[in-house]
């Protein structure tokens, strides 16, 4: 057993010198100057990619949050390796205005002389970086700054950490885990990781993959992993000059970001991040560069929204006191549940049969981030089961044969959403190769139930969610005029076999529909620009005139995508109403300056 696991060992070294993939593949053809961009203006804090996140918004409403005391392990791929080995040239460029003063520290002792990365040094910027006199190459002045510019980063380099820390079983200090990078396929390292997030308690934010245009169709592991936190890609959007947008996001295509479902149907990405913006230079320490959509780069904003509110946790004993042994589940729940859907979110496949049985929107899991709401989602828990506020958390342990648990609440306005997750984690062997133990897997069912307010025994299931494949339930159901009382349950699926107790985290809240009025309605097409392409899509639909058997020339002409027509079609008499301008033969969009 021992030398064939050392012989699977030295296969995946020879490999892995060759075949780990960078989230942000392509890496020489997609940085740019920073003159193709559009400028700031006002002096703005930058990246923008964090104010269309809401991380900015977040920091203006709690500035004392800046990740003060949250450690990070950022794993890092050498971009060389001779030999099988790796030669350390994954460094940060720790000499730029923006991250010399950082708390980062390196594992393996090197000072940085074997080569400076591109990627790690981009990461790094948008993690930790500060510099409140960054100058444009115009001499336009602005203040540069990362997520959680104070928290402690220690950076792996990836193979080292894969045999010392996963398969050798060396400790390491982490509140979480961010890596840029994954594999095609499922591996024993990327199940370690899985292994090591639900031992650990530690999240770990990976990147599901930058889609068809690099080759990665399917998302990489271990972001693609059942305990991982998928991060998928919302595109930049292109001004009518061809300009990319440093502050305005919100296509997500199947050409930049990768899209599930995986090998074994369950959901993918969890939630996305814009990926476009302003880093870095490794070459040169006064300068800033674009980078433009990288599902490297949305994953460490999602990591650093994860990292504010874990300062905040230990900053409120009530809140760190209720995460005890479910740090990482309560985080992963949060951020879902507060993610802002996009226009055209759907469950599944484009028709709604499997809704119940698929969690997520394939391609842009539960939404965009948003880290204000994520942050307002988090404080407003804990609460137990019974009577509950509208909006909050809670971590139990689920046992075979318990009733289950119900949050009961009611809705202060008729016109809202509800959203409900529950998240936990698959269970996997702590040895080599970390197989999936199976059999001690649970299957947990998440419903809402409308109660009559006259006779409380009156119930009415309005929604439920109940995967057999994920480990996530989610649902996003609309207030019912009908019912003014609300119940949240959580459940054990009747034919689950487990015979153990399962910790579980679950997030729920109600509010204004936030895809109300987003401009990115306009892009039918879904191609990340408005134009009279999507006018003359708009009235093409209306007609009928769209077939699946004109894949080849019509949604050629119209940049439509054999997935976004059979989206539109199934869904057309509901998202239609969207549209009204076009609808008055306005085929140039209202909305399209906005963009």
């Amino acid at each position: 057993m021992l030398r064939q696991a050392l012989k699977t060992v030295q296969f995946v070294r020879r490999v892995l010198g060759r075949g780990i993939i960078y989230a942000a593949a392509g890496l020489c053809g997609i940085v740019a100057s920073a003159v193709g961009a559009d400028a700031p203006s006002g002096a703005p804090l930058q990246p923008g990619a964090l104010e269309y996140a809401g991380v900015f918004q977040l920091c203006q409403n709690e500035p004392n949050l800046t990740g003060h005391g949250v450690q990070i392990a950022v794993i890092c791929a050498s971009q060389t390796y001779i030999n099988n080995r790796p030669q350390n040239d994954y460094r940060i460029n720790m000499s730029h205005n923006s991250l010399y003063d950082a708390n980062v520290q390196f594992t393996d002792g090197t000072d940085g002389g074997l080569g400076i990365s591109s990627h790690a040094t981009a990461i790094a910027g948008v993690l930790v970086g500060m510099d409140e006199s960054a100058q444009m190459e115009d001499g336009t002045v602005f203040n540069y700054r990362g997520a959680c510019p104070d928290a402690n980063v220690t950076v792996h380099e990836f193979w080292r950490f894969v045999m010392l820390h996963l398969y050798g079983g060396r400790g390491f200090e982490a509140d979480l885990v961010t890596l840029s990078l994954g594999e095609m396929f499922e591996t024993w390292w990327t199940r370690a990781i899985e292994q090591t997030a639900a031992r650990k308690d530690v999240l770990v934010i990976a990147s599901v993959g930058n889609g068809t245009d690099v080759l990665t169709p399917k998302p990489l592991y271990p972001a693609a992993g059942a305990n991982a936190l998928g991060v998928g890609v919302a595109d930049s959007l292109i001004q009518s000059d061809g300009r990319i947008q440093l502050r305005k996001f919100g296509a997500v295509t199947p050409m930049h970001s990768s899209m599930g479902p995986t090998g074994d149907l369950r959901c993918k990405p969890d939630i996305v991040a814009p990926g476009t913006a302003l880093v870095p230079s490794a070459a040169n320490s006064n300068r800033y560069e674009v980078v433009q959509d990288w599902t490297s780069l949305s994953t460490p904003i999602v990591c650093g929204t994860a990292a504010l509110l874990l300062e905040q946790a230990e900053n409120n004993p009530v809140l760190g006191k209720a995460m005890e042994g479910a740090r990482a589940l309560v985080l992963k729940a949060v951020l879902m549940n507060s993610a802002r859907k996009l226009p055209y979110w759907h469950k599944g496949m484009p028709a709604a049969d499997d809704d119940a049985e698929t969690p997520l929107d394939y391609l842009q899991g539960a939404g965009v981030l948003d880290a204000a709401a994520a942050f307002g989602q988090f404080t407003a828990g804990p609460a137990k089961p019974g009577i509950v506020t509208a909006a909050g958390w809670d971590s139990q342990l689920l046992t075979k044969g318990d009733w289950g648990y119900e949050y009961a609440f009611t809705a202060g306005e008729p016109n809202s959403v509800i959203t409900a997750t529950i998240c936990w984690n698959r269970v996997y062997a702590d040895v080599y190769p970390f197989r999936q133990i199976i059999e001690e897997n649970m299957d947990l069912r998440l419903e809402l139930w409308g109660v009559d307010a006259g006779d409380p025994g009156k119930e009415t299931l309005l929604g439920y969610s109940d995967s057999v494949n994920d480990n996530v339930e989610h649902l996003y159901v609309p207030c019912d005029p009908n019912f003014l009382n609300y119940a949240l349950r959580v459940r054990l699926n009747e034919a689950s076999a487990f015979t153990g107790r399962q910790r579980f985290a679950v997030a729920w809240s109600m509010g204004p529909d936030r895809q109300n009025n987003d401009p990115l309605w306009d892009d039918v097409n879904g191609d990340g620009t408005v134009d009279p392409t999507d006018g003359l899509t708009y009235l093409m639909l209306e007609q009928n005139l769209i077939e699946p058997v004109d894949s080849g020339t019509i949604e050629q002409m119209l940049k439509l995508t054999p997935e976004r027509t059979a989206l539109l079609k199934q869904n057309w008499s509901t998202w239609r109403q969207r549209l009204g301008h076009y609808a008055q033969g306005t085929v140039e969009p209202q909305l399209s300056s906005a963009l």
